[in-house]
């Protein structure tokens, strides 16, 4: 299935192939603006999961989205007709942020004469194919590793350039029916040990009603995730915050952020949405860890807008236990988790925001 805007989707610029979760598809947009600010005029398109292409609702130069249903068997059908979609724009350049075979055989299909793919994609070695390195824990942030793939066009990375999240007016409008200048706690998250305890959010949601009595506070979440967030508001003893579980849309809870004091997010695409409207950002990281590139954004972090926090590596061996995390704690404790203090991060928040 392809969208596409009022503009035409035009012949040639930009491919970009990003099927994978939401927060991936976040930091992808870094890729686009800058290769955007290098050549304003191309036409540029992405491909990216079903869940994830009402990030580009509205969006001023995206001119079309390739959007992939990835759901039982008939997602192979779709995937040829999205190639035959593609192929048909003749793509002067195709960036597979994707590593695994579905996007290496679209891109294949797609024929551009310049694509460009990470090691170990297997288009690797083809004619006109560049590929470069991506290595979890080599001191780069995601979006490093991205702009590698098109560094020969948008010149070097440079730390202060964000993904960006770009909602419209109607997304700004049915944020303002939530509270303006609060602070926004994002528990859910796909993988079970990526979620700091649900105890924990309720404890964090009190000290924050303690500290900044006058502070809102927003549950935030799809509408999977109501029974997480009821969950934690009823766990509070001082705190009321209120509960936005899909009431919301993607852009929606983007435009939220861009009017909160701070957002706290487990690794989950919640933190790098705030990221991406530039609202200060606590990540709190339980079985994965910020030195996987997945953190706050490089330039957050220097400039003391984004935190990450965690159990220190040294403290718990078994962190990390992998890359995406777990339904349950491999260990049966779930320490990264438990050890890691409402003061911790409430004290990050402090840091990173506006708030007194």
């Amino acid at each position: 299935m392809s969208t596409s805007r009022t503009t035409p989707p035009g012949k040639g610029g930009l491919l970009l192939l990003q099927p994978a979760f939401l927060g991936d598809v976040v930091l992808s947009t870094a890729a686009l603006e800058s290769w955007h600010a290098a050549r304003p005029d191309d036409p540029i398109s992405v491909l990216v999961r079903k869940e994830a292409a009402g990030l580009f609702e509205d969006h001023p130069f995206v001119r079309q989205v390739h959007i992939w249903d990835r759901t039982g068997w008939a997602k192979y059908p779709r995937l040829l007709t999205l190639s035959s979609a593609c192929r048909k724009q003749e793509p002067d350049r195709v960036v597979n942020l994707h590593r695994f075979g579905s996007m290496a055989w679209l891109a294949g299909r797609v024929g551009s004469a310049h694509t460009s793919v990470f090691e170990g994609t297997p288009l690797e070695g083809r004619s006109g194919v560049t590929a470069w390195p991506h290595a979890i824990g080599d001191g780069r942030h995601e979006t490093e590793r991205n702009h590698a793939l098109i560094a020969d066009i948008a010149g070097p990375f440079d730390p202060t350039t964000r993904p960006q999240l770009r909602p419209g007016r109607r997304h700004e409008s049915a944020a303002k029916a939530w509270p303006e200048a609060g602070v926004i706690l994002a528990p859910a998250s796909v993988w079970a040990t990526k979620r700091w305890p649900a105890e924990q959010w309720s404890r964090l949601a009190d000290a924050l009603s303690e500290r900044w009595p006058q502070c809102p506070l927003v549950l935030l979440g799809g509408p999977s995730d109501a029974a997480l967030l009821e969950s934690v508001r009823a766990g509070c003893r001082q705190a009321a915050p209120q509960v936005c579980a899909g009431d919301l849309n993607l852009l929606g809870s983007a435009a939220l952020m861009a009017r909160s004091n701070a957002v706290v997010s487990n690794d989950s695409a919640p933190l790098h949405m705030a990221g991406a409207v530039g609202c200060p950002v606590v990540g709190v990281f339980c079985s994965t860890t910020p030195s996987f590139g997945f953190g706050v954004l490089p330039g957050d972090r220097e400039s003391g807008r984004g935190v990450d926090v965690e159990v220190s590596t040294e403290a718990l061996a078994c962190k990390p236990c992998g890359l995406h995390g777990h339904r349950r704690c491999p260990e049966a404790h779930f320490r990264c988790g438990v050890d890691l203090s409402v003061k911790q991060v409430l004290d990050a928040i402090g840091r990173v925001s506006s708030l007194p």
